[in-house]
């Protein structure tokens, strides 16, 4: 083989080789509503994630912190649950539409102990009133620049409680952040961590292309495969902690590429209802005063 056949042939391996990057493991939840049977093997299994050695991002598309369905767990659960997450290492997490059936006050409040920012980039002030949340927020992981936005969905709002606060339209709350991001050096991964459907999810990310994932909830989906729209890869994990979502990326300069999808199965534990029944008890005998008084 001559010299120049030589030269060609090396040029073409360079061409068609992909390029190797950051390896970045992003871990994510969505829908938990207060199951804190599968906590210990989500614990677990986190754990072992990170034990792996490569970067990790733990992220939660939102309604973590309510679920009506289960009162026993409604009256007590929130706090523990966000001690729970700050324990394990949450990165970020969206806010949820069941997550502010607690009414304006008490959110705030939640949001004050997490140690991790609560996002959504689509729900607006109407008179001046600051939300505890913010959009987006930018994070290093490894040697990795990555832009996290949030989104919630306008189902099922508990428009009573927060009647300063409305809902606009996704695709232009994510790429005002985008854009406002790039200002200071575009980042190597976009991240939307969002409390909507798959299905929103594929408009949104069509909608907008420069997405790189889209970790969605809301409609208690999950995706043994990820959706894929245009270059976005759209996750879902199912609900109630059943199972952990895994992807497994390598993040090169102006190309993501997917290495590995999982969704990690998880088992129910017993747990501890005693802190609930008191909390229920109490609830209970405080309804029932206050009937009495105003029945006598």
């Amino acid at each position: 083989m001559t010299r120049g056949a030589l030269l060609a042939l090396a040029a073409a391996v360079i061409l068609v080789t992909p390029a190797h990057g950051e390896s970045l493991r992003i871990l994510y939840t969505n829908d938990l509503h207060l199951r804190f049977e599968r906590l210990p093997a989500l614990e677990r299994l986190i754990a072992t994630e990170r034990a792996q050695g490569d970067p990790v991002l733990l992220v939660d598309a939102g309604d973590a912190w309510q679920d009506f369905r289960v009162p026993l767990y409604a009256v007590w659960g929130a706090e523990p649950m966000v001690t729970w997450m700050n324990r394990v290492g949450y990165d970020a997490m969206a806010v949820g539409n069941h997550d502010l059936y607690w009414s304006w006050p008490r959110v705030a409040q939640l949001v004050g102990k997490a140690e991790f920012p609560v996002l959504s980039a689509n729900l607006a002030s109407i008179d001046g009133e600051e939300p505890p949340f913010v959009a987006s927020v930018r994070v290093k992981v490894g040697g990795l620049n990555v832009l996290i936005i949030g989104l919630t969905t306008a189902e099922d709002l508990p428009y009573p409680d927060f009647p300063w606060l409305r809902p606009t339209d996704p695709e232009r709350a994510v790429q005002r952040e985008i854009d406002a991001a790039s200002g200071s050096g575009r980042p190597d991964l976009v991240l939307c961590v969002g409390h909507v459907g798959l299905d929103e999810a594929a408009r949104i990310a069509a909608a907008v292309p420069t997405i790189d994932v889209f970790v969605s909830g809301h409609s208690h989906e999950a995706t043994p495969v990820p959706r894929v729209v245009g270059k976005t890869l759209i996750v879902e994990s199912g609900a109630f902690g059943r199972n952990l979502g895994r992807l497994v990326l390598d993040v090169a300069e102006g190309s993501v590429r997917l290495v590995e999808h999982s969704l990690l199965a998880t088992d129910e534990a017993v747990t501890d209802v005693g802190h609930g029944l008191i909390r229920l008890a109490q609830t209970v005998g405080i309804l029932a005063l206050l009937l009495a008084i105003l029945l006598f």
